[in-house]
């Protein structure tokens, strides 16, 4: 029993002994695991700080030589890459605190510009700068030995030049004695003027009175002249018959209005020389056509008519203008300026004629003026002149006052200005020429008027 009693007991403490040592062993190995998880997390924190300043794959040969140069100087890392960028800075900009972008702006270089770009700019502009001073010192060079070239050749000139002076004067010398002696000689013929002058003068006043004298008994003849004629004028005023205005003549009469149709009839036809086509002006009586005395324009007719058929005696007309409440009747009478059944009237047409209105006068209207004219039985007078025998005077529209011509006026302006002033002053004659004359004056409003073409 004592015996059985000692080996449990011992098999106790081994059992204790075992678990102890396990328990130990497990506490190492807790304690040891624990270790391990806090050396791991310190290494990453160490690594996760460190990759601000050097990034993985960064830390190569030549961060190890910065770190040896940093070391070697006994100096931190910053510390010595700060030393490196002042001496960058004063390099660029002599200012050791100066930032890149006022490096860039000390370097006169754009954002996305480099430096190497920069330099290799600025070595290829020094070389053209090279190459173009070269080539100037060359030009002048060559300019100095031209200067040089014509410095000698002004002192060549200018000594010709002193050599040719003296020979002028010398040449001088004999013009001013030939001066002095020409002088003399037109003092003297000057004198001779004066005197032949003086006499020509009396001679001409001498004259002048002679002729005056002549005029004034000229004139006063003309004044007993005059006051004789203006007796005689008086006298035969009385007596004298004034030819009536063949504007104002009456050409036939209506013969029958049928009373529908627009249509009349004349006393006028073939025989009379009628045409058709031919237009007239309708009044009531021979004593309308005349005149206003107020406005001396011609009084429009009661009617205005154009031949459609013509006979041997007779005619056919259409209204082709009536006024309201003043019909055509029988025994009215008609007439057209240009026509005349027992006379051929004789006209000038002058000037440029405004036919259709428009506001433009030109020679191709005045040409219809003329066609109708001898359409009617008129005769033209050719050229510009008033004739004995001239019936009427047609005349275009007035022509314009040219403007007044000005220092710097070309030749065409002026040539412009010498026709219009001609043309405006042959106008002018003419109706002057044909008033006094006691010649009708038609313009193109009186023509259409007294041949009833008005209103068509």
């Amino acid at each position: 029993m004592a015996r059985g009693s000692g080996a449990g007991t011992g098999v106790i403490v081994a059992l204790v002994v075992s678990v102890v040592c396990n328990v130990g062993l497990l506490t190492i190995t807790f304690m040891m695991y624990s270790g391990k998880t806090e050396a791991l997390e310190a290494e990453a924190q160490l690594k996760a700080e460190m990759s601000a300043f050097v990034a993985p794959g960064e830390d190569d040969d030549a961060f190890d030589r910065i770190m040896d140069s940093a070391k070697e100087s006994r100096q931190s890392l910053y510390s010595l890459l700060e030393e490196r960028r002042g001496d960058v800075a004063s390099f660029i900009t002599g200012n050791a605190s100066a930032g890149v972008a006022e490096m860039r702006t000390s370097l006169g270089m754009a954002d996305d510009e480099i430096v190497k770009e920069a330099i290799a700019d600025m070595r290829r502009d020094l070389t053209a700068s090279r190459n173009k001073i070269s080539s100037l010192s060359n030009q002048l060079d060559s300019l100095q030995d031209r200067n040089d070239q014509l410095q000698a050749q002004v002192a060549q000139t200018e000594e010709m030049a002193d050599q040719k002076v003296a020979q002028v004067e010398q040449e001088f010398d004999g013009y001013r004695t030939a001066a002095v002696r020409y002088e003399q000689e037109v003092n003297d013929a000057i004198n001779a003027i004066e005197a032949s002058r003086a006499k020509l003068t009396r001679d001409h006043e001498n004259r002048v009175s002679e002729l005056q004298s002549q005029l004034d008994r000229m004139s006063q003849d003309n004044s007993i002249f005059r006051s004789q004629i203006e007796d005689l004028r008086k006298k035969t005023e009385n007596y004298r018959i004034k030819p009536q205005s063949p504007a104002e003549l009456v050409d036939g009469r209506v013969i029958n209005v049928p009373g529908s149709g627009g249509q009349i009839f004349l006393n006028l036809g073939r025989k009379d020389r009628v045409v058709p086509g031919m237009t007239f002006e309708v009044y009531e009586d021979a004593a309308a056509i005349r005149p206003d005395p107020r406005t001396n324009e011609y009084v429009r007719g009661k009617a205005s008519i154009e031949v459609i058929r013509v006979g041997a005696d007779t005619s056919t007309a259409r209204i082709v203008r009536e006024i309201p409440g003043r019909p055509v009747v029988k025994d009215d009478v008609v007439a057209n300026a240009v026509f005349n059944p027992e006379y051929r009237f004789k006209f000038l047409v002058h000037g440029k004629f405004d036919v259709d209105n428009d506001g433009t006068p030109s020679e191709a209207e005045a040409d219809y003026v003329r066609r109708r004219i001898v359409e009617w039985g008129g005769e033209l007078v050719e050229g510009d002149e008033l004739t004995g025998d001239l019936d009427f005077l047609v005349l275009g529209a007035t022509p314009p006052e040219p403007l007044n011509l000005t220092p710097n006026s070309s030749d065409v302006e002026l040539r412009a200005f010498l026709q219009l002033r001609e043309s405006r002053d042959q106008y002018d004659r003419l109706f002057d020429q044909a008033n006094k004359a006691q010649i009708p004056v038609l313009n193109w409003n009186r023509f259409e008027l007294l041949t009833g073409m008005n209103d068509r």
